[in-house]
């Protein structure tokens, strides 16, 4: 043993003396060996690596001038390989000799044994021998190569690799470069990133010439969050089986077939999902980092901060906040997170969230805390809230939901509920309308039918469908939600004065005025009582009861509620909050009825410039201001200004509504009064028209909209010359306004004024 011991210690490698290793003795053979080592490895052509001129640029000079031992770190299948390949390639007459391990097994030291010609071309006997015994005459031998600089690659590697760091050979002698999806100590990394958008376009042309669309192309790459291995993949499937990229769109989710050759696996695969399930396999998870990997499957596939993570996913509530740091570090480590070091971010990789999805199906209570933290995100008060800071979170109750199915659990239609409010905010009343339908169910179901969150549930999809002009359907359920509240709290509760504030503004649309005002004076008696006369909630039951008001013709009285409404809100959010803006449209409103058109002018260019600040142009909420500013432009005689507005006021709302909504025809209908001051007679026509088509199919014929319509084509075919047609639709105006209205209302005034002159033009 003495002498054993001797010889290890004394044994010089540069000069490739005999080594002693255990009781097995061999020489360096004397014969030139060959350049590569092994008899596999992988071959690129330099027109297959697409947008990575920059990371070679990087490789080189970690390798040679840094003498770094390198590991490529990045998502499976970003082309991790790939790379590693195309460096061989661009470098390969710069070594003397070349080896290429794959890590196929939980082992690398019996991957080194096992790769093909390694042992045969370093001389090296394997007969009767242990694995370990003759990975470590590999080693020694190679590292007593007289030859400089040679390359090892180790693709594939695991953790694992960290502790053969010292036994491998290293620079000067050796460029160690090794792919791994996990982090590797002691190793340089290099963190491979995403191909760009036009890279990724230049990948999936090359295997697809088929499909020439690069919008369609650019929107399906970003679907897949610009994953090399999965664009590679469908773009071959998109040539080979035909398929158009609205099918692509699908190809994951319903594992399209493929039958595709990809060098990835080394042969075809049959299945898109299929396969990419087979490369992203999650099992081997701890408990811990499955609990975790289930929370960021029900989250948006973006980057998110740590404290962002910590607040959501709240780990104290699952007895998680010991671990919680570690296990986050842990899943990055492993390759199922990616990280972004400038925020402390992490996210799950869209390919490996739909993978995850199915591997691991998550279940709410596992995921209770963050679906109660969403919820709260969401939950939006309008007596102190900007609607606009909710927005952010939209994406995170859309996630959650997704992940979580149709559920009947009361956590399920809190959060469908929440979110549902939050979506009509920005216009998206389809989507909010589903959602409210998805939580009454449930909570008719969990509280019965006379419960006050099922109450709450009523109001609310009604609010919805009176903003789709579903006037009766609102109508039902707002009665029903109001039954339930003056039986569970009384006339004078908070929640019943919203229900009859809610109530009363439907009896407004449907044109039953006289109810409108009598429940709107009991919301706001009621309010004053419970939160005084400067409370937000209030200055709402102000700015309501002042609409009806001004419908009712008595602007003095809306003018003085509106005022008050104004200061509440101009005190309590600023001038610049969604809420503040919709008093300053309400009173110019007011104004311009009362002939102050410069004031009504400069408040709405207010409510203008902060729905564009906080809506953006196209939201329904910005499109009625514009079209608000415009009716006061043309009382001033700008048209062309007016007709500008009010385009964008149609644009806006044929975009969010479709031609047949209300208030897209009563953009249709201001338009076309404008354009009949610019003597465009049969344009002004042609939309009104359309407004009368759209109010009857919507409101019905007795509707104090629909007459405004009637009476404003009446005026429009008075100008073309067309009496008789004008003085039938003044008259049918003017007799639902006599039916509707008190009498001596303005619009009874007016009426009559129009229908008297057409009659006076009709006399010979």
């Amino acid at each position: 043993m003495e002498n054993n011991k001797n010889i290890i210690q004394g044994s010089d490698i540069k000069l490739g003396r005999d080594l002693h290793v255990g009781d097995n003795y061999y020489a360096a053979p004397e014969t030139k060996l060959p350049k590569e080592l092994c008899l596999k490895i992988p071959r690129i052509h330099p027109d297959d690596l697409i947008g990575r001129d920059e990371e070679l640029l990087d490789l080189r000079r970690l390798l040679m001038d840094k003498k770094q031992v390198v590991v490529v770190n990045g998502l499976g299948g970003i082309g991790k390989t790939t790379l590693a390949q195309g460096y061989l390639n661009q470098y390969y007459d710069d070594y003397q000799h070349i080896v290429w391990v794959s890590q196929l097994s939980d082992d690398v030291t019996n991957d080194f044994v096992n790769t093909e010609g390694l042992t045969h071309c370093l001389g090296i006997s394997t007969a009767g021998k242990e694995p370990r015994l003759i990975f470590t005459e590999i080693i020694t031998h190679l590292k007593s190569l007289p030859d400089r600089p040679n390359l090892l690659i180790i693709d594939n590697a695991t953790a694992a690799l960290t502790h053969l760091h010292d036994l491998l050979p290293h620079p000067p002698h050796w460029h160690l470069l090794a792919t791994s999806r996990e982090k590797i100590e002691k190793f340089q990394s290099k963190d491979l990133s995403f191909l760009s958008a036009d890279d990724a376009l230049l990948l999936f042309q090359k295997h697809c010439p088929r499909i020439q669309d690069e919008t369609e192309i650019r929107a399906l790459l970003a679907t897949v969050d610009y994953h090399t291995l999965t664009i590679e993949i469908l773009a071959k499937t998109a040539q080979l089986q035909r398929y158009t990229p609205a099918q692509l769109q699908k190809a994951i989710t319903d594992d399209l077939k493929a039958n595709v050759y990809i060098e990835h696996k080394g042969d075809k695969i049959e299945k898109v999902f299929s396969y990419l399930s087979s490369i992203f396999q999650l099992s081997q998870l701890t408990p811990d980092e499955t609990w975790l990997a289930k929370q960021f499957i029900c989250l948006p596939p973006v980057f998110h901060k740590y404290e962002v993570l910590e607040e959501l996913i709240n780990p104290a509530a699952s007895e998680k906040a010991d671990v919680f740091a570690e296990t986050l570090t842990a899943l990055a480590d492993k390759g199922w997170l990616l990280t972004d070091g400038e925020i402390d971010g992490y996210k799950m990789h869209r390919i490996i969230l739909e993978v995850a999805a199915r591997q691991i199906p998550v279940e709410l209570g596992e995921v209770g805390a963050l679906v109660d933290s969403v919820s709260k995100k969401l939950s939006l008060d309008q007596s102190k809230d900007n609607p606009v800071d909710k927005f952010q979170w939209i994406p995170f109750g859309k996630a959650v939901l997704e992940q979580l199915g149709e559920g009947d659990a009361k956590e399920i239609s809190r959060l469908q509920s929440e979110l549902a409010v939050v979506l009509r905010q920005i216009g998206d009343y389809v989507g909010t309308k589903t959602l409210m339908e998805k939580a009454l169910i449930s909570d008719e179901k969990n509280f019965g039918p006379d419960h006050a969150t099922t109450a709450v549930r009523y109001s609310n999809l009604a609010v919805v469908l009176q903003d789709l002009g579903e006037y009766a359907g609102a109508k039902i359920l707002l009665e029903k939600a109001l039954i339930s509240d003056e039986k569970n709290f009384g006339p004078d509760h908070p929640a019943t004065a919203i229900r009859y504030s809610i109530l009363g503004l439907l009896l407004q649309d449907l044109g039953e005025y006289a109810r409108a005002k009598s429940l709107l004076e009991k919301a706001l008696i009621s309010d004053k009582k419970n939160f005084g006369p400067d409370h937000p909630n209030t200055a709402i039951r102000y700015s309501n009861l002042a609409t009806v008001l001004r419908d009712l013709g008595d602007y003095v009285g809306a003018k003085t509620l509106l005022e008050k409404a104004m200061i509440s809100d101009e005190k309590n959010f600023g001038p610049d909050h969604p809420s503040t803006a919709i008093r300053y449209s309400n009173l110019a409103t007011v104004l311009k009825h009362l002939g102050d058109y410069v004031g009504a002018k400069s408040l709405l260019e207010k409510a203008v410039q902060s729905d564009e600040k906080n809506f953006g142009p196209d939201h329904p909420s910005t499109a009625s201001s514009y079209s608000n500013l415009a009716l006061v432009l043309g009382g001033l005689g700008d048209y062309v200004g007016a007709q500008n507005l009010l385009e964008k006021a149609v644009f806006s709302y044929e975009k969010n509504f479709g031609p047949d909504h209300p208030s897209t025809a009563r953009s249709y209908s201001n338009l076309a009064l404008v354009l009949q001051n610019l003597g465009d007679y049969a344009g002004a026509k042609s939309l009104l028209e359309k407004a009368v088509y759209s109010d009857e199919k919507s409101l019905g014929s007795e509707h104090p909209n629909t007459a405004i319509r009637y009476s404003n084509l009446s005026r429009v075919l008075q100008d073309i010359g067309d009496y008789a047609e004008a003085l039938a639709w003044s008259g049918k105006a003017l007799a639902i306004f006599k039916k509707l209205l008190p009498a001596g209302h303005p619009h009874i005034v007016t009426v009559s004024g129009i229908y008297e002159s057409i009659k006076s033009q009709m006399q010979p």
